[in-house]
Order: C-alpha cells, then structure tokens, then sequence
C-alpha cells in the first residue's frame, strides 16, 4: 500500500511518490503543485532577462503575466492585485512585490502560496515583477 502525504503547497493528500517543492517550503509537494507552481517558479528564477511576471492568486493558482506593452501600466497593475497598488518596502530575490494596498482593510485572505515561496504574509493577489517591466528607464526621458 502507498504511503499517505500531504501536499507541502496545496495541503492536499497524495499516495504518489512526492517531488521537491523547493523554491517552496515543504518536504514534498504533489505531482500537480510541481508541474502548475514548482517549475514555473524555477524556470522564472533562473532567466536573466525575464520580460514577464508571477501573480501569486489568493486561490493558491500561479499565472505567468506579461505587460500589454513593453512596461506594466497602473491601469495593468490594479486590474492584477483588485484594487490601489502598493509596492512592498523590500524586494525579494530582486524583484518588486505589487500588493492591494487595502487588503487589510477589505478583509482581502492572506495569500498563502506567496507566503509558502517567500515567507512574507501578505494579503490578497500578488505580483512579483521584474523591475525592468515595471516602469520605463529614467534616460528616456531624459532625451
């Protein structure tokens, strides 16, 4: 007979063998937390030059995000975290977090699959952004 896990990511019950969750926290992780939130989340760290973002969803889904444009737009941003955007005081592994800047406030839950990568409790959808697509570079306008 299998032995019974729990997903370190999802929490949910598994019999299959287990996978490494690492960037996230955990022993082990599901065959579906690896392929839909493990991978993706590695392939993003290890690209030099990533011209997309992650949105962690409240719902513990993970959706790679690319700018309409070359750079997110304000409009593009609050339309991704439901609201007035706040960018979080510290960065993580270099890039810029986009949180609700009322999660608190609206009661928003706390996201735990960004809290689970980072361990940071935040609330609400979240954005981990390349600096480089969030906002034009200074000497454009500068010219």
């Amino acid at each position: 007979m299998s032995e019974i896990k729990t997903c370190s990511i999802c929490k949910k019950r598994f019999t299959e063998y287990g996978n490494n969750p690492i960037p996230f926290k955990g022993k082990s992780c599901c065959d579906q937390c690896n392929n839909q939130v493990v991978l993706p989340m590695r392939i993003f760290e290890n690209q030099d030059e990533t011209k997309y973002a992650m949105l962690f969803k409240t719902d513990g889904t993970l959706r790679r995000i690319s700018p309409k444009d070359e750079y997110f737009t304000l409009k593009e941003l609050q339309s991704l975290v439901g609201g007035l955007i706040e960018l979080y005081p510290i960065r993580y592994n270099n890039h810029l977090i986009v949180c609700n800047e009322e999660g608190l406030i609206l009661g928003l839950p706390i996201n735990n699959l960004f809290k689970q990568y980072t361990g940071i409790t935040l609330v609400g959808d979240i954005l981990l952004c390349p600096e480089a697509i969030f906002e034009e570079p200074q000497e454009r306008y500068d010219e």
